[in-house]
């Protein structure tokens, strides 16, 4: 009771110092993320929020915009009408437009630049008086980015003038910091940096499990090949020899969909599966998710495979419905997975695929034991809870 008393303070608290800031957030943008979960809490809570939203030259909406809240009331939205298809120049356009719309709103008190181009900005920003204090929020570190070698040399070069010269970095794994030092990162830069992972939505819809399909297992995210979706695909003749009812329910689209359909085909396992292509709406998602009995990541195990950086989105948005999570051991997600017992933690092969789904979809109590876990862990990474540690070390 004491505790609750405290922790309910130090929140109204924390609530009233955000009240008195003004802040903006520069983010890069594809589908919905860490920055438009950040805005969503941000907005609620800060006196003055200005969110600039770049899109990237691949999204459907390739305009770019900016929000700007007071006192939690939106208040005014532009776009900028016209768009590039060159990544390059399209980020230079970005970073003049950044400058622009911050110049006419005048000063801010802290700055979030999501990506190390935004957050270089946002150093810019500080050095002309317009921001106080600068915030870099990693949500993209890998050491080979990019195929194009002046690429890869210029994404981490921004990366180290934001992680220097920022003065608050929030990195999604501790994987981040440890890379940087490989790369020659001096390690006095380790005090300045903090854990943010990604968290969980809290008002996802839930499905009683006697409602589930009880045999569906479900996928959400870009169909790439290192999302390792073809796993799945090829223990799906190992799964239906124990479970003919099984089904794969593959929410996402992505350039990787068509092989995946002809493998599918190919395997004559086109029928236990299901493509729902993009779904616009991240809600419409979390509904599809939750009525399934398993979420599953089978990330490929190869060095370039961006997750051994970073903490995967789609493992909290399982966690978040309730589901248990058939994870590969390569992001540090799935060894807490494992620990909290929400899930099986596996090497990247078919066959222990294969036994992870059936071992829970044929042990009734312990899909459920798993279930319960899942949202218990949920609840530990939820926005609010990780946004208030953070946003209390970064203005302490």
């Amino acid at each position: 009771m004491v505790w609750k008393k405290l922790l309910s303070g130090m929140k109204m608290k924390l609530e009233q110092e955000l009240k008195n800031k003004t802040i903006i957030i520069a983010t890069h943008e594809y589908a919905t993320g860490p920055s438009h979960a950040l805005e969503n809490y941000l907005s609620k809570l800060a006196g003055k929020l200005l969110f600039i939203g770049h899109p990237f030259i691949f999204a459907k909406d390739k305009r770019s915009y900016f929000k700007f809240y007071k006192n939690s009331i939106l208040v005014e939205k532009k776009y900028f009408p016209a768009f590039l298809t060159n990544q390059i120049v399209s980020s230079i356009k970005d970073a003049i437009l950044s400058i622009y719309w911050v110049i006419k709103k005048g000063k801010f008190d802290i700055y979030i630049g999501v990506d190390g181009l935004n957050a270089t900005i946002g150093v810019l920003l500080k050095k002309m008086g317009l921001a106080k204090k600068v915030v870099f929020y990693t949500i993209d570190f890998v050491p080979d980015r990019f195929k194009n070698k002046l690429l890869n040399w210029l994404y981490h070069l921004l990366d180290k003038i934001a992680v220097e010269r920022s003065d608050k970095v929030w990195n999604l794994s501790p994987v981040m910091v440890a890379e940087r030092e490989k790369r020659g990162m001096n390690k006095e830069f380790r005090k300045k940096q903090i854990v943010v992972p990604v968290g969980t939505e809290s008002g996802i819809s839930r499905m009683p499990f006697k409602k589930i399909k009880r045999y569906h297992v479900g996928h959400m995210g870009h169909l790439i090949k290192k999302q390792g979706i073809q796993l799945v695909i090829e223990a799906i003749p190992y799964i239906i020899k124990q479970i003919p009812n099984f089904h794969f329910d593959v929410i996402g689209g992505g350039e990787y969909e068509e092989d995946l359909q002809k493998l599918a085909y190919k395997l004559g396992v086109l029928k236990y599966v299901t493509f729902y292509g993009f779904v616009e709406n991240h809600q419409e998602v979390e509904r599809m998710l939750s009525t399934c009995a398993i979420g599953v990541a089978p990330y490929v195990n190869s060095e370039d495979n961006y997750v051994r950086y970073t903490d995967p989105g789609k493992v909290k948005a399982y966690l978040a419905a309730g589901l248990p999570v058939v994870i590969t051991k390569v992001p540090l997600a799935a060894y807490e997975i494992e620990k909290n017992e929400c899930g099986i933690a596996i090497k990247y092969d078919k066959t222990e695929f294969a036994e992870a789904i059936i071992k829970l979809l044929t042990n009734k109590d312990l899909l459920i034991k798993f279930r319960k876990n899942s949202l218990k862990m949920a609840k530990k990474y939820t926005w609010n809870n990780i946004f208030d540690k953070a946003i209390k070390e970064t203005i302490s």
